[in-house]
């Protein structure tokens, strides 16, 4: 039987040897499964932590109540407010709940954004290394993907010169993700506003994936949502996920003019027809009452990252990259004489540690590995020594060839 091509496009695997980016995290899993002790540094997850209680209780109180049927296909306007509030609290930017469209995450909320956004002939600028899922994500309907990779020489920050000599008349489209998902990166003012500057002179849509935006202090970046056009052009993507430790209920919203609205609320019509309303009620009780859940699991995070940061203290000739936010932490494995996969294959079978190969990252991830600061302290410093024990071995290995 005949698929459509679109199925090529939603392929993740990195196009230079076909691997599925989650291959090693698939098998640690299955692995967790049979009963085996492994520790999962291979996603961005806590998994030592759960949903704030007030916030599971407004969900079984709702669900009890009957908010169990039909709602808002946008999302129901209390939720919508209270992400509009919550929006201008961490970007500055004032907007109305007629801004906010709610999706099953924020996964779901950029998918929905290619597919109104992009088609063939089109174009869109990723800058690489990006989420595993944006090659598949942005290529869905079937546009160009252009990758502009960062690179060592420039301590691993976005070229702007080289991301601006990236847009022809095709583009429609620049992704940008901020902190930067694996590196914890993110952009300058400078930056910022040379991107807008062309975005507005161009019509060309700026999206802006800040599901990492609440682990950082407030005001601590840079960001574009005041700078003149933005506006027109800029469109936010947000989620609950990791600020209050809800990724498994799928709740995140897009941001941005109200032409982009309607639109998303045509296609939402014919794709989820609206969001439980149980699980709506419970984001608002986050947004409303777990306020300090995004705070501690900053601390948490900034802890962990110098537990992480101590423990890996004998890789070379691998070479750690830590731009100091976010939920990782990265290895460079090249000088090792073996691509991220098969050193991350190697550590899970000998040391029951996974972690995940940055290749579906984008071109200049084969050989970057992406280490999750999701479990807890001791776990995760007996982890990254068990790193620096397959290390060592590798090198006892190639001394003795």
């Amino acid at each position: 039987m005949k698929f459509s091509t679109l199925t090529t496009r939603i392929v993740s695997a990195d196009e230079s040897h076909q691997i599925d980016p989650w291959a090693v995290h698939n098998l640690a899993m299955s692995r967790v499964n049979k009963g085996d002790n492994i520790t999962l540094l291979s996603i961005g997850q806590e998994s030592d932590e759960t949903t704030p209680a007030v916030v599971v209780e407004a969900a079984v109180d709702s669900l009890r109540s009957g908010r169990h049927h039909y709602a808002d296909v946008r999302g129901d306007e209390q939720l919508r407010d209270a992400v509009a509030h919550y929006h201008q609290t961490l970007t500055g930017q004032t907007v109305n709940a007629d801004a906010v469209t709610i999706f099953a995450g924020a996964q779901n909320a950029l998918f929905a954004l290619a597919q109104v956004l992009l088609e063939p002939g089109d174009a869109v600028l990723l800058v690489a290394p990006y989420y595993t899922t944006y090659a598949a994500t942005f290529g869905a309907p079937g546009p160009d993907v252009i990758t502009v990779q960062v690179s060592e020489a420039d301590g691993y920050q976005l070229n702007v010169d080289t991301l601006l000599a990236a847009v022809t008349p095709a583009t429609r489209a620049i992704v940008l993700n901020a902190p930067n998902n694996p590196l914890g990166s993110h952009y300058s003012q400078a930056q910022l506003q040379r991107i807008v500057s062309t975005c507005v002179e161009r019509n060309i849509w700026l999206i802006l994936d800040a599901v990492y935006l609440d682990l950082v202090e407030a005001g601590s970046m840079a960001l574009p949502h005041d700078l003149p056009g933005a506006e027109d052009i800029l469109i936010t993507v947000g989620s609950l996920s990791k600020s209050h430790r809800m990724t498994g209920w799928r709740i995140g919203w897009a941001i941005g003019p109200p032409p982009l609205s309607e639109h998303l609320y045509n296609l939402s019509v014919c794709m989820h027809y609206g969001l439980a309303p149980f699980i709506m009620d419970a984001a608002t009780q986050a947004l409303q009452q777990a306020t300090h859940t995004p705070a501690t699991v900053r601390s948490i995070m900034r802890e962990r990252r110098t537990v992480a940061l101590n423990a890996l203290d004998d890789v070379a000739p691998a070479n750690i990259i830590d731009a100091g936010q976010g939920m990782f932490v990265l290895l460079d494995v090249e000088l090792l004489g073996m691509d991220a996969y098969t050193f991350a294959m190697g550590l899970l079978s000998e040391e029951d540690v996974s972690v995940l190969p940055c290749d579906g990252f984008g071109p200049g991830g084969r050989y970057l590995i992406r280490i999750g600061l999701c479990v807890d302290g001791k776990v995760l410093s007996d982890a990254c020594q068990s790193i620096c024990r397959y290390i060592k071995r590798l090198r006892q290995e190639t001394a003795s060839v």
